[in-house]
């Protein structure tokens, strides 16, 4: 008589210990019971399973297997499989190494205090020596382009420059003219009561363009530019693009860092000229509210705003966007290989270009304070 597709056999043990194990092992018809203890009672301690007869076996059936073993183990017998099929035996290596792998190894016992400050310093430090590198790097290859310009990719800087910084323009903008306009009410509120409201001008024109507008177009091309940057850098790194272009014998910091580097630069004065103007229009917009004449506001910021004050704002854009450009830069390129490290290596960038930018603007403001400038 036939027996049922899918039917699963044990006979055995015999007198020399063989058990055959025959038909469909899987989760459907693995067996509940192990070795029926009756037939264990004569059983020599050495058994031996041939599984030539398996037709199929799955995880389950597998995993029925191990236990079978296992369980005899425990009652003092040594049972050893014999046999499989070579299909098989993919699916039996991969129940053993995920069923009967070695105990994982006990988690690391925390840190002290010191420890974790000093685990915090190299790292700190190993972090630090590679902006210096990469800034070192980029530099150099600067020198070079200055040497040489027709070998810039001109054309990567524009592409760039229109992507990161134009697209940037209306929200840098908005931003700039809220603030302007929330400065002159605040001040305006204070300095009514003292009858030296028209002072409003000279406190809301020297704010933008010296400090504000600088500041703000900064972090707004951190937020959007420099985030994007290094998103696209560490993407194209764990996708081995970036392994790609150095077999080819190309170099990731002059062909991809630096035309980014180079558009954020030289793009982000002008944006910062729009940001003061906008900022400037939210304050004038105030002082109307207050009773004074649109050109009153205009010609109160030419008494008291000279050209210094319009160059210490064009020159500190520069270097803020120059540094956006670097620090954005390196953390994409300097990414860790995985799933996460896009989003690790964006996050990365835009706090250290914050936390890069008001160190640099303080610096700024001691100079200047000191130079009297």
């Amino acid at each position: 008589m036939a027996r049922p597709k899918g039917y699963f056999t044990i006979a055995g043990p015999d007198r020399e210990g063989l058990v055959r194990l025959a038909g469909t092992l899987n989760a459907l018809t693995a067996p509940r019971r192990l070795l029926p203890p009756k037939l264990l009672k004569k059983a020599p301690p050495n058994l031996h399973a041939d599984l030539s007869g398996l037709a199929s076996l799955d995880l389950n059936g597998a995993t029925y297997l191990l236990t079978l073993r296992e369980s005899l183990r425990a009652q003092g017998f040594t049972l050893v499989y014999l046999g499989l099929p070579p299909r098989l035996i993919p699916i039996w290596n991969l129940a053993k190494e995920n069923l009967l792998g070695e105990p994982s190894a006990p988690p690391p016992a925390p840190l002290g205090f010191f420890a974790s400050v000093g685990k915090g310093l190299f790292a700190f430090a190993g972090d630090l020596r590679d902006q210096v590198s990469f800034l070192g790097e980029i530099i150099s290859h600067l020198g070079g382009l200055i040497l040489r310009p027709w070998t810039g990719r001109w054309g990567s800087v524009l592409n760039v420059a229109n992507g990161s910084v134009v697209d940037a323009l209306p929200v840098t903008c908005l931003v700039a003219f809220l603030v302007g306009l929330i400065l002159a009410f605040q001040s305006a509120m204070l300095m009514q009561g003292f009858g030296v409201d028209i002072f409003v001008a000279d406190l809301v024109g020297i704010s933008i363009i010296r400090e504000l507008g600088t500041l703000l177009t900064a972090i707004v091309l951190t937020g959007r530019s420099g985030s994007a940057f290094s998103s696209e850098l560490a993407s194209m790194k764990s996708n081995a693009e970036i392994d790609a272009f150095v077999t080819m014998g190309l170099s990731p910091g002059r062909d991809l860092a630096l035309p980014r580097i180079l558009a954020l630069t030289l793009a982000t004065p002008a944006l910062t000229v729009l940001a003061d103007l906008a900022g400037l229009l939210g304050g004038n917009l105030v002082m109307m509210s207050i009773g004074h004449p649109f050109r009153v506001f205009w010609d109160e910021l030419a008494l008291h705003v000279d050209l210094s004050d319009m160059a210490t704002g064009l020159f500190k854009s520069l270097v803020f966007g120059f540094t956006v450009g670097v620090i954005g830069c390196q953390r994409g390129l300097y990414a860790a290989h995985g799933p996460s490290a896009v989003g690790e290596a964006t996050t990365r960038g835009v706090v250290t270009n914050i936390l890069a930018i008001a160190i640099l603007d303080s610096l700024f403001a001691v100079l200047f304070y000191v130079l009297n400038w």
